[in-house]
């Protein structure tokens, strides 16, 4: 009993030394809100057999229907990539996977993988044809280590095909032909991993990439007009800004590659989910184990200023997988979110050494599964 009333005398003198009335009630700071995740949910795999599936692209439409496109490869234990389309219903129902472009004739450049789609609505023509549906995606030659970026239409997201316009639209980086060698051995990536939102809901887009070169890995984005084909214009790239991307120590800066961007134009917010550098030692150590949705301002990124804020780290304990990568956000047809500060997002798992190892059917590839969460605040 001693103790309690002491409590109270103390209370009684902290609060008659502060500059409140004795009447008020003293200022309350609200607490800083809370950032989490739903608890993640698998969404597609080639279960049971020697196939992975990742890199997906989602549109959710307004019935809630949602087209999801990923990469994935048709037979097994034959890592070949095609992108392969699901139509997810409300209800959760799902159609089929099927592929719906694959690599092109032998001697093409892009008769080798075919993989990173990101579609998009728009009004695009070609050949006297006028398309709705745009997609753009990764490719690449056998014999050549590099990759580059190509595109193809379509009227209808359930196609069975897309077709293919012929050459790429963005090139590697370095002039000549075969690989550029950055020494120790190793070659350039390329171009690719293109991510795109519509700017005007038309042909005018805002187009993102990957460049591994000798200058390193950035993502750059251009201004791109393909309402027209015969005469279609991509502005000179510029590197992202990096500013308040932090690496897996939360401390060290980050560099971006492989990211998709959504945005809200009324909010002038854009969105990106990105992998967190450095990847881990073990294998498969070409993968991240953990991604992040980070926020700035659109006219801040198109006019190369600003800083981009967290707003969650995905990580193994949130997934319960080591690996965690190739993510895409959940946007309309053009790219925008339907809520800005809580965004859905799809994104790939994989499981890591001792689970698997490089041979025969133990690669982690796969392990390649589609799941999704959502940002809850």
């Amino acid at each position: 009993m001693t103790k309690y009333l002491l409590g109270i005398i103390s209370l009684w003198f902290m609060y008659s030394c502060s500059d409140t009335a004795p009447e008020e009630t003293p200022p309350i700071n609200p607490p800083t809100p809370t950032v989490t995740i739903a608890k993640p949910e698998f969404v597609f795999g080639f279960q049971g057999q020697s196939k992975y599936s990742y890199c997906p692209s989602a549109l959710k439409q307004a019935d809630g229907t949602v087209h999801l496109y990923f990469c994935g490869n048709p037979e097994n234990q034959i890592m070949v990539d095609n992108i392969f389309h699901i139509k997810i219903n409300p209800d959760g129902t799902q159609t089929t996977a099927k592929s719906v472009l694959q690599p092109g004739a032998t001697g093409s450049w892009d008769d080798h993988h075919t993989c990173d789609p990101s579609v998009v609505e728009g009004s695009f023509t070609w050949n006297n044809t006028t398309y709705k549906y745009a997609m753009f995606f990764l490719s690449n030659m056998y014999g050549v280590y590099y990759n580059e970026i190509g595109v193809a239409f379509s009227n209808d997201l359930n196609a069975d095909s897309w077709v293919k316009y012929p050459q790429q639209i963005v090139r590697k980086t370095w002039p000549g032909e075969g690989d550029q060698e950055i020494g120790g051995g190793s070659k350039s990536w390329g171009v690719g991993q293109p991510s795109v939102v519509s700017l005007d809901g038309k042909g005018k887009l805002l187009l993102t990439y990957t460049i591994g070169d000798i200058g390193g890995t950035r993502i750059v984005w251009s201004e791109a007009d393909f309402s027209n084909m015969d005469t279609y214009f991509i502005s000179t790239p510029q590197t992202i800004v990096q500013t308040g991307l932090k690496a897996i120590d939360n401390q060290s800066r980050d560099y971006t590659c492989n990211s998709e961007f959504a945005i809200d134009k009324d909010a002038d917010k854009i969105v990106m989910i990105r992998p967190v550098q450095p990847m881990p030692n073990d294998y498969p150590n070409y993968l991240n184990s953990s991604l992040e949705i980070d926020y700035m301002d659109f006219s801040d990124f198109t006019n190369q200023r600003g800083s981009w804020t967290p707003v969650y780290r995905i990580t193994p304990d949130d997934t319960g997988y080591p690996r965690n990568h190739n993510a895409t956000l959940l946007r309309d047809n053009f790219g925008y979110l339907e809520n800005w500060e809580e965004p859905e997002f799809y994104f790939t798992v994989s499981k890591a050494a001792p689970d698997v190892q490089p041979s025969d059917n133990n690669h982690a590839e796969w392990t390649y599964h589609i799941w999704k969460s959502k940002i809850i605040k």
